[in-house]
């Protein structure tokens, strides 16, 4: 018995960790979810610029989002990396984002032709290179500021290429958040990353993510709110799901299944199936194939699809 009270007592036991008073936390975890959620949508939005470019799937995830000082921050990128810096006069700071090279080299290989996806060797990009990771870079720079327009308007006033991370030159000493991104190239994996400077994440958040979201209760969104919140939601991925029917199986049932055994289901052949929307049935539809591909006719709406459902 004193054996098991003292497992019960191990087992609540609650590590403390110890806090860096050198570098300070410096958002509330409210903050860092917004921060989180305007993230993941970036995260699509690159997934879909890199896979036009590369001319295969690429999948994007947010992989974690951490606080550094601007020289640790420099120290950690590897030599030549490509690094651009966006500047954003309005609120006083730079956004960085971080490629490496050897993926920029790929993605314009694939671009002037190219059918292989081995990733080359790690070299600072020729004048010719840039110009081309240029034109991409103008597209991330538009999603970036896409992911941020439901909760800010800014502009990014200039672009600026440097391969070596000692001739960074930062506009502030503050600390930076970094946001990393695993970038999934199916036989490869690399990371990207984008940093913000403490002093522009700051004004951005003070000024208006709080603000917006104290008043989102009590008042209404203006037009350019609410258009941006449109635009957002119109392009968020939702999953359908088709159900072929469904059956009830005992789990002893399910334990001696075996290859080759049959599940009648519940689902009768001349009727339409019905379609899931987020885990919710809002649709009825007929099985078929179109170009070599299996699809469903909607034949009947159930109810209304309403998009505050489906987020």
């Amino acid at each position: 018995m004193e054996l098991k009270a003292q497992k019960r007592a191990q087992g609540k036991v609650k590590y403390v960790e110890s806090y860096d008073f050198r570098q300070p936390k410096l958002f509330s975890k409210e903050i860092m979810r917004t921060l989180r959620t305007i993230h993941d949508v970036f995260s699509r939005n690159l997934s879909r610029i890199f896979s036009s470019s590369l001319r295969y799937k690429v999948d994007i995830s947010l992989s974690k989002i951490m606080q550094l000082s601007s020289p640790d921050f420099v120290q950690n990128i590897e030599s030549p990396s490509t690094i651009y810096l966006l500047s954003v006069d309005e609120l006083g700071g730079e956004i960085i984002i971080v490629l490496p090279p050897e993926f920029c080299i790929h993605l314009i290989e694939r671009q002037s032709g190219g059918q292989g996806r081995a990733i080359q060797e790690r070299r600072t990009l020729t004048v010719i290179e840039e110009k081309i990771v240029n034109r991409i870079i103008r597209n991330i720079n538009k999603e970036i500021i896409s992911a941020w327009e439901p909760y800010m308007d800014f502009s990014i006033d200039s672009t600026t290429y440097e391969s070596k991370p000692e001739n960074l030159h930062l506009a502030s000493v503050d600390p930076t958040i970094i946001v990393k991104f695993k970038v999934d190239l199916g036989e490869e994996e690399l990371e990207v990353g984008v940093s913000y400077s403490y002093s522009l994440l700051k004004k951005a958040m003070s000024d208006t993510i709080l603000k917006k979201g104290m008043k989102s209760k009590q008042e209404e969104l203006t037009g350019d709110e609410m258009e941006g919140y449109k635009r957002t939601l119109h392009h968020a991925k939702v999953r359908i799901q088709p159900l072929l029917g469904t059956a009830r199986l005992t789990l002893n049932e399910i334990i001696n299944l075996k290859e080759g055994d049959t599940i009648p289901l519940k689902q009768k052949s001349d009727k339409p199936l019905a379609v899931r929307i987020n885990g919710t049935t809002k649709l009825k539809a007929y099985p078929g194939i179109i170009q070599g591909r299996r699809a469903v006719k909607v034949f009947e709406l159930l109810e209304e699809i309403n998009e505050t459902e489906l987020v």
